[in-house]
């Protein structure tokens, strides 16, 4: 039986998903008598207290909210709008605590511009609907489907300095189309990265040849050519150091491509069905919790990786996990200084493309898939499985099989840590919509434990020093299950149950037993699986605190683990949903004196 659940405001859901988890427990009371949902209680300590409904409580931790709050002010409630609400958590003890009145306002003005842009959104989508949530999606649909962001995120749509005019033309949600800025660099001036056997040089001449861009005899002897997203040529014209090097001469800019690219759903990922490679830009925009620029250690692992997949055993390894395949970004390129060191904002990375043509039908990125419909409060995958007559549970296994096994496989076999959130899987689904493949990509964000220099010898070693990802173990597991279990895996399971198309604790049991088999089959390193069994937490990210802190998650570097903060595990048995915020009767008080503990 599929359950109905009211409209859906994303806003709404993303904003108080992210508090209640990062600023809780606070006290849940269930539905009583007539009501349709619970609710959560946030208190302010001044016997004034936040109603926020939960029409889907979850133990994997994502609940499906109402549209708005009330606030209770002794026997009275008064409705409030989502601004207002927003407003009322920024008065909380803790966040005035956490954060001073100037910083509070600059990430009060975040979260209502997400808002804003959504609504906006809204307004021109609402016709496109049935096309986003029903209809059958090719690849780019699917990119260009994800209107809503991160679901757990105070502000999923803040485009900072990014304007209206500029979103509608770059935004994949607007669907446009642009073409690239072609510069000419001097090769002392050009660092190049490559791992695939086909070099730079002919990976830049393909994407010229084929529709490409202004005529190849306009770039000068000793120069190479070097491709820029629109956005971002107006910030290489406003750069001090590119301006220099253009009066010298070293660099020339040769005009615009035609307009044959269009933006993923990540909007400095760039695709077109012409051309055999995907582009991906450092764009000089903050987007939830960074600034988009590329620097120079994350841009070499791509390239690094490429080479450790060309050889045994993952070459082997890959042949092996037919259904699951890597996109390789084997080449990097951007415009470096006087000093030979690469300026982070012009750097541009060549991904795999095999979405062209035919290729891309069926092809759905799975944070899509995930999205909930405002009209119904369901899915896009809900609504697909109600309609073909597939089994939530049934799915969920083959979810596991074809795209969790060969990530936790990669992790105890070989020291591999892919960071398999949500917009980083593509899932190929067949007619009863069970993933028959799946790529992972995102090589920038792919890191080693000390299992791969057993595994794969000194061939990581230099990978591992320039690309700057490895991380002490225990932190590396902790962000690979954030990645690929707490983003990816535990969303599914909410988005089944909230459906009713399988229960929770049936959804959790299976993954728990999966999980068990593979560890009592696991001749490598257990670490993952028993992390995910034994802990009685797990770690999440602040997304919440990190923005309102005002931190560029790209550049903590060795401090990355402080915007990392545990939840109770729902896949440990000594924990039950009640260890997820405090279950209440309705008229036992809630102490506020508990509700900011971070947990």
């Amino acid at each position: 039986m599929t359950t109905r659940i009211n409209a859906f405001n994303a806003s709404f859901n993303a904003y108080f998903n992210a508090l209640i988890r990062e600023l809780g427990p606070f006290g849940f009371y269930p539905a009583q008598n007539d009501d349709r949902c619970g609710h959560f209680v946030i208190p302010d300590g001044d016997r004034n207290r936040l109603i926020v409904p939960c029409q889907h409580r979850s133990q994997a931790g994502r609940h499906i909210l109402g549209s708005s709050a009330q606030l209770e002010r002794g026997n009275q409630r008064t409705n409030l709008t989502f601004p207002e609400a927003v407003a009322w958590t920024l008065t909380l003890p803790m966040v005035q605590r956490i954060a001073p009145p100037a910083v509070r306002k600059a990430f009060q003005a975040r979260v209502l511009s997400s808002e804003h842009n959504l609504k906006h959104l809204m307004m021109r989508s609402n016709q496109c609907l049935d096309e986003i949530f029903t209809h059958d999606h090719n690849f780019i649909a699917s990119e260009q489907g994800l209107i809503h962001g991160h679901s757990i995120h105070p502000c999923p749509k803040d485009r900072g300095n990014m304007s209206t005019s500029e979103a509608l033309n770059y935004a994949p949600e607007f669907r446009g189309r642009f073409g690239l800025a072609w510069y000419s660099v001097d090769h002392r001036n050009l660092f190049s990265c490559q791992g695939g056997r086909e070099s730079t040089e002919s990976m830049v001449a393909s994407l010229m040849a084929r529709r490409g861009g202004p005529a190849m005899a306009a770039h000068l002897p000793g120069h190479s050519l070097i491709p820029c997203h629109p956005f971002q040529h107006q910030h290489w014209q406003a750069s001090r150091v590119v301006r220099k090097l253009q009066a010298e001469g070293r660099i020339r800019f040769l005009g615009m491509g035609e307009a044959d690219w269009r933006a993923t759903s990540s909007l400095r990922a760039i695709w077109s069905q012409h051309h055999d490679w995907m582009l991906k830009f450092s764009l000089s925009v903050r987007l939830t919790n960074s600034i988009r620029h590329l620097q120079p250690e994350e841009a070499i692992r791509g390239p690094g990786l490429a080479r450790l997949l060309d050889r045994e055993p993952l070459r082997g390894w890959l042949k092996d996990t037919h259904r699951f395949r890597i996109l390789h970004e084997p080449a990097t390129l951007a415009i470096c200084d006087d000093e030979g060191q690469p300026l982070p904002e012009t750097t541009v990375v060549f991904r795999d493309n095999p979405f062209s043509g035919t290729g891309q039908d069926q092809c759905e990125l799975l944070a899509t898939l995930l999205q909930d419909d405002p009209r119904s409060g369901l899915s896009r995958l809900a609504q697909r499985l109600i309609r073909s007559g597939t089994g939530g549970r049934e799915w969920f296994q083959r979810y596991l099989e074809v795209i969790v096994e060969p990530l936790l496989n990669a992790q105890s076999r070989y020291g591999l840590l892919f960071g398999a959130h949500q917009q980083n899987l593509v899932l190929k689904l067949d007619q009863r919509q069970y993933p028959t493949a799946a790529w992972f990509r995102d090589c920038q964000g792919t890191g080693f434990t000390s299992q791969a220099r057993k595994s794969l010898g000194r061939s990581v070693t230099a990978l591992v020093q320039n690309g700057d990802n490895q991380p002490p173990d225990d932190l590396g597991i902790r962000l690979f299950c954030y990645y690929l279990f707490i983003n990816s895996t535990f969303n599914v399971i909410t988005t089944l149950a909230a459906a009713g198309l399988a229960s929770e604790p049936l959804l959790l049991n299976e993954l728990r037993s999966w999980l068990g088999r593979k560890r009592r089959e696991c001749t490598g390193d257990p670490a993952a699986m028993d992390y995910l069994l034994e802990s009685q937490v797990l770690h999440a990210k602040n997304n919440l605190l990190c923005c309102l802190k005002g931190l560029n998650e790209n550049t903590l570097g060795e401090d990355i683990a402080s915007i990392y903060h545990p939840v109770p595990n729902p896949l440990c048995q000594k924990n039950s949903i009640n260890t997820l915020n405090m279950e209440v009767s309705p008229n036992e008080p809630v102490s506020p004196q508990s509700q900011y503990q971070v947990i």
